[in-house]
Formats: C-alpha cells, sequence, structure tokens
C-alpha cells in the first residue's frame, strides 16, 4: 500500500522511506494501521466503481481534511482553477497563486480550501468499503510477519553457524550547522544553489535553528513564495503576487569572510555583554534600494542591539547598546 501510494504521489520520498522502515519493523496491526491512517486507498486495490456502491449505503463515504492528495487530486483541483480563471472568478495573480499552491498540497483539505469558493468544484475522492480497507492492513500484517520470520530464521541460521562477531561501527552524524555562524549561512546558500538552481531570495533571515526566506517561484517571477528551511526547503502556505520592481538578491554576492568577522565580532561591536547573535536578515534597504545585512545581538537579560552592513562587509549603521 505504501508503494502504491508514492507512486500515486501521496508521499514524498523521504516519507516513503520513514514509513517503510517502520512497517518493516511494526509487530501490531495497530502500528500499521497508524503508517497508512492518513492515505487514501490505491486505485490498484480497488476501483472507484466499488467505492461509489459503498458510499451509497454509508453516510461516512468522504476521506477526512487531513488526507494525503494523490497526483490526480491536484491536477482535478488545478483544472478547476483553470477553469474559474477562465469564466473570471479568479483574476491572473489569484490563478498563479493558487495553482502554486495546489501543486505542492499534502492533504485534501489543502486542496478544499482553495476551491471552496468556485462555483465548480472537483468532486472529493471517495473512500473504498472498509472490508478493503481491512483487506489491505491484513496483507501489510502478513508481509511484517513473513518479514520478521525472515530475519528470525536468518538470525537462528546465522547463531548454528556461529560466525565471527565484530562489534558494530558507530553510525556516522553528519550535524547541520546553526544559520547564524558563517558556516550555516554557506551551507544554505550552496542549498538553495542544489535546490533551485540559484542563490537567489526576495528576502531571508537567519535564525539559530532555522531560516525563512520569500523568492519568485520557479518559472514565474510575477509569484513570490515563501519556504522554510529546517534542513531541507518546505514550501510554505504564503503565496503572492510578486511586484515587478522586485530586485532579488544573490546570496553568491555575499562577501563570506566578512560576514564571518562580523558575524564573530558583532556583541563586542554592538556592547552587549554576553550578547549572542539573535538573528540575522538579507533583504533591500527601503531607503537606498540595495541589498543589506541586518545583524541582531541580545542577552539573556533582553538587552539587544544591531548593525547594517553592506553585502561587502561594509558598515553602514551601528546601534550599540547603551546601559
Amino acid at each position: 500500500m505504501l508503494d502504491a501510494a508514492y507512486a500515486e504521489g501521496q508521499l514524498g520520498a523521504d516519507e516513503y522511506h520513514v514509513r517503510i522502515a517502520r512497517a518493516g519493523a511494526a509487530r501490531t496491526l495497530g502500528e500499521l494501521s497508524a503508517l497508512t491512517a492518513d492515505l487514501q486507498s490505491p486505485e490498484v486495490f480497488g476501483s472507484p466503481g466499488s467505492s461509489r456502491r459503498a458510499s451509497a449505503t454509508s453516510g461516512n463515504s468522504a476521506y477526512p481534511p487531513r488526507t494525503r492528495a494523490r497526483a490526480t487530486d491536484r491536477a482535478a483541483t488545478i483544472a478547476a482553477l483553470d477553469v474559474g480563471r477562465a469564466d473570471g472568478q479568479l483574476d491572473a495573480d489569484e490563478h498563479a497563486a493558487a495553482v502554486e499552491l495546489a501543486s505542492g498540497a499534502k492533504t485534501l483539505g489543502d486542496l478544499a480550501t482553495l476551491v471552496a469558493d468556485l462555483q465548480k468544484r472537483p468532486k472529493a475522492p471517495a473512500k473504498p468499503r472498509d472490508s478493503n480497507r481491512r483487506g489491505l492492513l491484513l496483507v501489510a500484517a502478513i508481509v511484517s510477519i513473513v518479514a520478521s520470520f525472515i530475519v528470525g530464521t536468518q538470525l537462528v541460521r546465522e547463531e548454528t553457524v556461529g560466525p565471527a562477531k565484530y562489534a558494530n561501527p558507530a553510525p556516522l552524524v553528519f550535524p547541520t550547522p546553526s544559520p547564524t555562524t558563517i558556516a550555516g549561512f554557506i551551507h544554505i546558500r550552496d542549498g538553495l544553489r542544489s535546490t533551485f538552481g540559484d542563490a537567489k531570495v526576495d528576502s531571508i533571515t537567519f535564525h539559530p535553528e532555522h531560516a525563512s526566506l520569500t523568492r519568485s517561484a520557479q518559472g514565474r517571477d510575477d509569484v513570490s513564495v515563501s519556504y522554510l528551511y529546517r534542513g531541507g526547503y518546505d514550501r510554505g502556505d504564503q503565496v503572492s503576487a510578486r511586484k515587478r520592481d522586485v530586485v532579488a538578491i544573490d546570496l553568491s554576492e555575499v562577501n563570506t569572510d566578512a560576514l564571518a568577522a562580523t558575524l564573530k565580532s558583532a556583541a563586542t561591536t554592538l556592547r552587549v555583554p554576553d550578547g549572542k547573535i539573535q538573528h540575522f536578515t538579507i533583504d533591500i534597504d527601503s531607503s537606498s534600494k540595495g541589498p543589506k545585512i541586518s545583524v541582531y545581538v541580545g542577552n539573556d537579560l533582553r538587552q539587544s542591539a544591531h548593525l547594517t552592513t553592506a553585502l561587502s562587509g561594509e558598515i553602514l549603521r551601528a546601534y550599540p547598546f547603551e546601559a
């Protein structure tokens, strides 16, 4: 069922691999059920016809909003948005933003929200008969039991043969640097380049545990999309029209040596006792219309100060703490 759900677009690659690993370790039907509770029954296990017949005799035929959406559900929603644009219900900006959200929607509830105010909405997928789902869980349980039996048999066989015992090597751990360090900045900058093809943003803020940014949608300079970075780039719900005069900032143009020096000396420069970097932001200065870096320092006593530099590292303004 997980394989079919991944093929239909209900699960991303990372989610799929995590659930497969948990399914292999599951020992009860309850554990297996939890791994598939938010999934639609893949079409390979039942036809839409059987679902419709079931809905005629059951009042609970619709999936709950938190159920994962398939690629076909996203396509149906986008088609409804196209119709809404064609007959004048949506303007160009509303249509572009909604299509962007629909393309990345994870649940049926997310998709339903996007078309809730349209006159013509796609039909919500219907749940299969309960017997079908019980059958799926039974199949999953059998697979888990067989897998456990094979593993157990292999362990007994190895124990009988008595192979040489080796100590398990320690797992390799690759920590992600804090975004408020120069290593974190470089990590995020390079991640942007590998994920999107460039390191351009409209604005980005680096916090100790995460970073948040906005940039133009891929292939759409007139649409702005927000992302949250926590080891990967998760697109947020905030999609809006992007002004034509917005200038993207290329993080590749930041002088990393100068930024490293600024982050290291900011607490001293701003005279904040025991100060630490709270966050720093790279965006466009409202006065000069050029890119700037704003570094904010604070301590446990809520004493704070900040300074602003150019991408080159030149200090433009400083507002030190005054006791």
